[in-house]
């Protein structure tokens, strides 16, 4: 028994190697093993710690794609059917801004660079692996239509007058348009991706492979202008409102009044008061119907060839009963009227009168008044003409912004080139989503710095 025992106690210290060493192999064997996952996990993390390492510019890229209401995108995706795979949700549109923003000039390019920059990805909110071909866009523009669009460019412009930024705080405005908005119309030509090379009918009109072009005004920077005209009304502070797409041979005067009642019926509780043209659109019907039946104030650019006529001196107020000229004493816009008064000019002039004025001593200092209607010549006697003070204050208005809204769609985004659609439809997407990016960029600044405008001095 004592033997047994010894050799019992002899084989402890073997078993207890045995298993050391057991351990020991194993625990290298899984290090050995796993070594490499380990690795691929400690490279994963540091390239995301880089990732999360942005440039001034990308930081800033990234916030502009933050501060979009997405709810509002989200609110009118949902009135319509499928707007394209599931899952996307409002990443398509944030896409479609993102092609704008990026001068990108067609879905294929789009689609492609969504799959190699990472930070447009990032931008849009989608992943390496839900990164959509180009024919979802088209099915996304299939799907919403221009109206789908239009919609949501609505629900920007209206978060832009909650902020006030459609009525900036401009100084030395007439009473009548103070803290109302002022439209300044404006038209943009686009170069057809369809072939220039058409054919006459019988009756002498073009025809083209696109329908919805048409050979338009020759221009200095276009040697053959076939293809459309986007007509925009933007507001003072330069935010676009309402465009409408039409062939590029139609007169620009065809689509102002088209375009005023689509913004009255758009947005039907803005306080639309003014709209600022050049003198193409001088004309006495536009004069009329646009004061009359839209209740709009319009200041157009007189031609350098208007005269004022037999009974009115050369800024268009009348004569007093002695042969001088009066001077504007105020507009009645209620009773459709501009009045005027004498000022007893006569006095001051070296030259006596042959007979007396009754009004030369009355007490009266503005001396002898008199009207003039509007209904008689709403271009010679509106509310609005030369030597008038709404003219004078808002006229200066218009240049800047139309300028600055140009350059805006050539310089920033290219909006004339980058156009690679055919359609109607197709391109006034094209323009509605120009639009869209234009409004977010105006609020995007104001958010971050305050300003109201890029023209604007307020």
């Amino acid at each position: 028994m004592v033997k047994v025992t010894q050799d019992s106690n002899g084989c402890g210290p073997t078993l207890k190697t045995f298993k050391s060493r057991y351990y020991l192999i194993l625990w290298v064997l899984l290090f050995v093993l796993y070594t490499p996952e380990i690795l691929n996990t400690n490279i994963e993390q540091e390239a995301q710690d880089m990732s999360q390492t942005r440039t001034t510019q990308e930081s800033e890229f990234l916030k502009y794609f933050r501060q979009i209401d997405k709810h509002r995108i989200d609110n009118v995706l949902s009135g319509y059917r499928s707007t394209g795979p599931v899952g996307y949700a409002n990443s398509l549109v944030l896409a479609r801004i993102l092609k704008v923003k990026e001068r990108i000039s067609s879905d294929r390019e789009l689609s492609e660079k969504l799959a190699k920059i990472k930070i447009y990805r990032d931008a849009i909110g989608i992943s390496y692996h839900e990164i959509p071909a180009h024919n979802t866009f088209s099915t996304l523009r299939q799907r919403l239509e221009p109206e789908g669009f239009v919609e949501i460019h609505r629900h920007f412009v209206l978060k832009a007058y909650k902020l006030g930024l459609l009525t900036p705080p401009i100084l030395e405005l007439p009473k009548m348009v103070r803290n109302k908005i002022i439209l300044i119309g404006d038209s943009t030509f686009l170069k057809a991706v369809a072939s220039t090379k058409g054919e006459k009918d019988d009756d002498g009109n073009w025809i083209f492979t696109d329908d919805s072009i048409a050979f338009g005004k020759p221009h200095h920077k276009h040697k053959y202008p076939v293809g459309h005209r986007a007509h925009t009304l933007t507001s003072v502070s330069g935010i676009p409102v309402v465009s409408r797409l039409a062939p590029a041979n139609e007169s620009d005067k065809t689509h102002i009044m088209p375009l005023l009642l689509t913004a009255l019926e758009r947005y039907p509780k803005l306080p639309f008061a003014c709209v600022l043209l050049d003198a193409g659109y001088d004309a006495e019907e536009f004069h009329r119907d646009i004061y009359t039946e839209l209740n709009i104030l319009p200041v157009i650019t007189r031609k350098p060839s208007m005269k004022w006529g037999p009974h009115l001196s050369e800024t268009g107020t009348p004569f007093c009963p002695h042969g001088y000229p009066t001077r504007r004493k105020g507009i009645e816009y209620n009773r459709g009227r501009t009045k005027f008064a004498c000022y007893r000019t006569c006095i001051k002039d070296p030259q006596r009168l042959l007979f007396s004025c009754e009004h030369q001593n009355s007490e009266n200092r503005f001396g002898w008044i008199t009207h003039t209607y509007f209904k008689d010549d709403y271009r010679r006697q509106g509310p609005a003409v030369p030597g008038s003070r709404p003219y004078g204050q808002l006229k200066k208005l218009r240049p800047g912004i139309e300028r600055y809204y140009g350059l805006t769609k050539e310089n920033r985004y290219h909006m004339e080139t980058n156009n690679t659609y055919m359609g109607h439809d197709n391109v006034l997407i094209h323009v509605i989503e120009h639009d869209m990016v234009a409004t977010l960029d105006i609020l995007y600044e104001h958010k971050k710095t305050g300003k109201w405008s890029d023209v604007l001095n307020v």
